[in-house]
């Protein structure tokens, strides 16, 4: 009897050992065990469009802006002269951006062709009511992301009334000038992300 009373301790002492060193195991085994996993996120998307062209990594669009020049009793259509009005198009389009962003036009006639009688009167968003143009200069807005095209509209006067920088003769020698065939309108357009 005492030999099975033997095997039977040793039996259970072997079982009771094997079950502590399991649950052992298992308590340490929550304090070393490592994990290791990867996070994965989306970057937000910033490709802002100006005239169906993207702005990323460029300081200068490759297409220029082609402005409307009205016709009137005087001045032919397209053509620029004293008392001329037209117009030009700025058309931002944000569906790849993810973000909502602000935006600011400046415009300014190019000092390499100095018409000082080129001023802008006004411009209009989307069709809107033409607001007078800034005293500062710069037109400023909002844009939400994922949204279409956004037009700007920017109006602009040859203005020929007595208040002007140019007399007629200066007016006359200016279109006479070869080097002046072409005006140009520097456009300058800095966007923001707004902060959250």
């Amino acid at each position: 009897m005492k030999k099975k009373d033997t095997r039977f301790l040793i039996i259970f002492v072997v079982i009771v050992s094997l079950s502590l060193l399991y649950l052992f195991q298992s308590s340490y085994a929550k304090y070393r065990k490592q994990i290791s996993t990867q996070m994965s996120t989306t970057i937000a998307s910033w490709n802002i469009k100006v005239n169906n062209e993207l702005i990323n990594n460029k300081t200068t669009l490759t297409n220029n802006i082609t402005p409307v020049l009205d016709a009137n009793t005087y001045i032919k259509e397209g053509v620029l002269a004293p008392g001329s009005t037209g117009y030009f198009d700025i058309i931002m389009n944000a569906e790849d951006v993810d973000v909502d962003f602000t935006y600011e036009i400046q415009n300014e006639v190019d000092e390499d062709t100095p018409l000082l009688d080129l001023k802008f009167t006004g411009y209009s968003i989307d069709s809107g009511t033409t607001q007078t143009y800034p005293a500062g200069g710069a037109i400023t807005g909002n844009l939400t992301k994922n949204t279409g095209d956004t037009t700007i509209r920017v109006f602009f006067v040859w203005d020929d009334s007595t208040n002007n920088a140019m007399d007629n003769q200066a007016d006359t020698e200016y279109a006479l000038d070869e080097n002046n065939e072409n005006t140009n309108i520097a456009v300058s357009i800095h966007f923001t992300q707004k902060a959250s």
